[in-house]
């Protein structure tokens, strides 16, 4: 499909310097942009909404903090009659990071705004909130895919590697045994789950959900993932479908595989060309064909499994700025160009690797 740029309307990178001095809209205007800013932001914000949240507040510097308490050890030793135990102190590790600056703008000339059929500054504040939520997006999936907590799926069916091999090792899609071994692993730390119980509503074959995990996992992944559930015993799959009434499914929520909810994305994880080398194609369509964007080497996919608190970021509320300027100014003394802008900060950090776990596989479709 050919790409048609609009006249007029120019990109950041296509404008030498920012107008200094324009007049800014009403405030009432300018708030309902915001308004429409924020709501189309926080739909896309993925990998966001399970982390644990703080903010920076201002002249602060420029490093967050989160903070983890430690668990206290077990007290085996008995009571001695009269006697006081020594006591435990309670104890934390600070987690830091610093925040860097992010930020795009449009230009939108006379010439549109006077002429065009559209309403085009609502139309850049809706593109320009769905790069900047998803600049934020990446920004985290990034961040929190670089753990070391690991699964590497080396062959179609075999059992994952746990924490060993390189990337360019895997050769096999998402199994049952990645799955199954991601959550006993997570279960073995003690890993608290996400939201409490559902209960069963009255409508027919409906199913409750336990805490869960959460898994993120691409539809490339998805989509074979589900095809192969025939193979799995009856209870170990619920589509999101199936979920009793009083919860409310995740965007992209697909289903629960034993005790992990599946949120499916389009900016979940991967790795272009980094994977094994043999039975590749662009154009998989059968079994044991893997995805490759090169065509060389298979493309490797993260199906990333979280717990509760694996993961900090920076808070939506507060990290967001957005601007509206009419045309005017110093730069602009025949107001021909009016503009609109985001600028956010923004950061992420791994507060406890034994709390999430990414399965590394190739996919099929």
């Amino acid at each position: 499909m050919a790409t048609t740029t609009l006249a007029g309307l120019r990109l950041s990178s296509e404008v030498d310097a920012a107008i200094s001095g324009g007049t800014e809209m009403p405030k009432a205007t300018r708030a309902w942009y915001n308004k429409v800013f924020l709501s189309v932001a926080r739909g896309l914000l993925i990998h966001d909404q399970f982390g644990m949240p703080t903010t920076l507040p201002k002249n602060t510097g420029e490093q967050v903090i989160w903070r983890r308490w430690l668990d206290l050890a077990t007290a085996t030793v008995p009571l001695g009659e009269g006697v006081n135990p020594t006591g435990s102190t309670l104890a934390y590790e600070n987690v830091l990071a610093t925040v860097k600056w992010y930020g795009d703008w449009v230009g939108i000339t006379d010439v549109v705004d006077f002429h065009h059929v559209d309403n085009v500054l609502s139309i850049a504040t809706e593109k320009l909130a769905r790069q900047a939520a998803e600049t934020m997006d990446e920004i985290t999936r990034d961040i929190i895919n670089a753990g070391t907590s690991f699964l590497r799926v080396v062959t179609d069916g075999s059992n994952p590697t746990n924490g060993v091999g390189l990337r360019t090792t895997v050769n096999g899609v998402c199994t049952k045994a990645a799955l199954d071994t991601a959550i006993t692993t997570l279960e073995s730390e003690n890993a608290e789950k996400f939201r409490p119980m559902q209960g069963a509503s009255k409508k027919v074959a409906t199913q409750p959900l336990a805490p869960t995990y959460v898994g993120l996992i691409h539809p490339h992944v998805a989509n074979g993932f589900v095809k192969a559930l025939a193979g799995f015993a009856t209870d170990d799959w619920i589509p999101f479908q199936k979920y009793a009434s009083g919860g409310i499914a995740y965007e992209g929520e697909i289903g629960t595989y034993r005790n992990v909810r599946m949120i499916q994305s389009t900016k979940a994880k991967y790795w272009p060309n980094t994977g094994g080398g043999t039975d590749l194609s662009t154009t998989p369509t059968v079994a044991g064909v893997y995805r490759s964007t090169s065509g060389s080497l298979a493309d490797v996919y993260s199906v990333l499994i979280l717990a509760k608190e694996a993961f900090g970021v920076v808070k939506l509320a507060g990290a967001y700025n957005t601007y509206y300027n009419k045309a005017g100014g110093n730069s602009d003394p025949l107001h021909r160009l009016a503009t609109a802008a985001w600028k956010a900060v923004k950061t992420a950090a791994i507060l406890d690797d034994s709390k999430m776990i990414r399965i590394e596989c190739a996919a099929t479709w």
